[in-house]
């Protein structure tokens, strides 16, 4: 991120990195919190179809998230949060107490962790202001209606190609799946130099494919001391292994 400028707004998935890169190198810069990353949170906690009140509340307020578009209803939403919290405070706030039929010794537990955490994921993102900064954004930014509330634009349009093209290229690992990211995220910016240019000044290849059997060098060291293997063998092992067998039957 130091070689980047940094932006007015960021939108970010809720990675604890990203997020950690961003305070500390973009210090000014303001932290949208993706809606629908927020939602699979708060879906992972209570399922699709949570069985209690409590858990439809909650999961309802998450899918509302997404169909926000001006402050007053984002209004609404943090007013109905905060009755969710009135509402359900004993509740969420129960705890279920077991004794250590060893120690004798009591221990507890929240009776309810799951929806407590969905909960409170909300509430965090609500406290810090992640949630609606794509409603009001600075006042110095330009083109203001074009901040995205999600990160589904990069989701589907580069990470999803770039998934596609390691999947279809799955073969190639290390230096050369990195060389193939790379050049197909070059091929995307706006102004692309010459690829024959760029061959050229990277000795068409070879410097890159130098770097190949140095890091596979590298990686290729076996641990006796902790069973790791070898990244690839040159012979087939002789010795016997117990848990090696001759697979029998249909398979």
């Amino acid at each position: 991120l130091q070689r980047i400028p940094a932006p007015v707004i960021a939108v970010i998935d809720g990675g604890q990195g990203a997020a950690s890169a961003i305070k500390k190198y973009w210090p000014a810069t303001v932290i949208q919190r993706c809606l629908v990353h927020a939602q699979r949170v708060v879906r992972r906690y209570t399922t699709s179809h949570p069985r209690t009140d409590a858990g439809k509340a909650i999961y309802q307020l998450a899918r509302n998230l997404t169909r926000i578009t001006t402050l007053d209803e984002a209004a609404t939403w943090a007013r109905q949060l905060h009755e969710y919290g009135t509402f359900y405070r004993g509740w969420i706030n129960q705890k279920t107490f077991t004794t250590d039929p060893i120690t004798q010794q009591r221990h507890w537990a929240w009776t309810h962790p799951n929806t407590r955490k969905a909960y409170n994921s909300l509430l965090h993102l609500w406290r810090n202001n992640l949630l609606f900064t794509y409603l009001n954004p600075p006042t110095e930014l330009q083109h203001r209606h074009r901040i995205k509330s999600t990160t589904n634009s990069l989701e589907g349009a580069i990470n999803a190609e770039l998934k596609l093209l390691t999947r279809t290229h799955r073969g190639r690992a290390g230096e050369h799946q990195r060389k193939m990211l790379e050049w197909w995220l070059y091929q995307k910016t706006e102004l692309p130099d010459d690829p024959t240019e760029i061959a050229r000044q990277s000795n068409w290849g070879q410097n890159q494919l130098a770097k190949v059997p140095a890091l596979t060098h590298n990686k290729n060291q076996a641990d006796h001391q902790t069973g790791r293997p070898a990244l690839y063998d040159n012979a087939i092992d002789t010795t016997y292994t117990h848990s090696i067998g001759i697979q029998k039957g249909h398979t």
